[in-house]
């Protein structure tokens, strides 16, 4: 949590390499992350969701899980975007990671066949989610999960995000939401002026006084 401009996409920015550190290092458990590309810190273990969401609206909600996911047949932009499936589905043999298994578990298998860029705001969130699972990530930076979406979407999202929690994996988001940081959250962490609070719950976050001034 922070304060508009406070840092806190320039953070997940940092972490996944679409900003270069100026000073200082980065270690993902004993690896080292600095000045490696974007694509290289994905494909050590760690995904992320945009404010933007950054979805193939042109391909299906099928088509995106299958691009997200590791050592795909269609691993190839270019590929997807001439529709090169040829027998993907028959190739990708996941089991429970097969693109039409991990649409049913984030609620996307009525509109799986939909273009990414025609189905509702909600279901782009689920569908940014569902690509990071695809992609196999152990931590996952998720920015502003539930910002401008309905209850109905807000309580599937702090569902699959107690999941994936159960699952190992670790999560850190931004958000602004306190229910619905109460919900889903072990511990919130605060930035201000280019510093790092922690606090065990909200209670404890609204009752300190920088955080108070912070928002003033």
């Amino acid at each position: 949590m922070g304060s508009n401009g406070a840092g806190k996409t320039t953070l997940f920015n940092l972490i996944s390499g679409f900003i270069k550190l100026q000073s200082g290092e980065i270690f993902f458990g004993e690896k080292n992350l600095t000045h490696q590309q974007p694509y290289k810190i994905n494909r050590q273990g760690i995904g992320r969701t945009f404010q933007d969401l950054r979805l193939i609206t042109k391909l299906t909600v099928r088509d995106n899980i299958i691009l997200a996911m590791k050592n795909n047949p269609t691993d190839n932009i270019f590929n997807a975007m001439l529709n090169f499936r040829g027998n993907v589905l028959d190739k990708l043999v996941y089991n429970e990671r097969t693109p039409d298994a991990i649409a049913e578990k984030y609620f996307l298998s009525d509109v799986i066949d939909s273009f990414a860029g025609e189905i509702s705001y909600g279901q782009q969130k689920l569908l940014s989610l569902a690509c990071c699972v695809a992609n196999g990530a152990m931590l996952l930076l998720l920015d502003e999960p539930v910002a401008g979406i309905q209850p109905e979407y807000r309580n599937r999202i702090a569902t699959l995000i107690k999941q994936m929690k159960e699952q190992g994996k670790t999560i850190l988001l931004i958000e602004h939401n306190t229910d619905f940081i109460s919900e889903v959250a072990d511990k919130i962490f605060f930035l201000h002026d280019g510093k790092i609070s922690d606090f065990a719950n909200v209670e404890s976050l609204r009752a300190d006084k920088t955080v108070m001034e912070a928002y003033i």
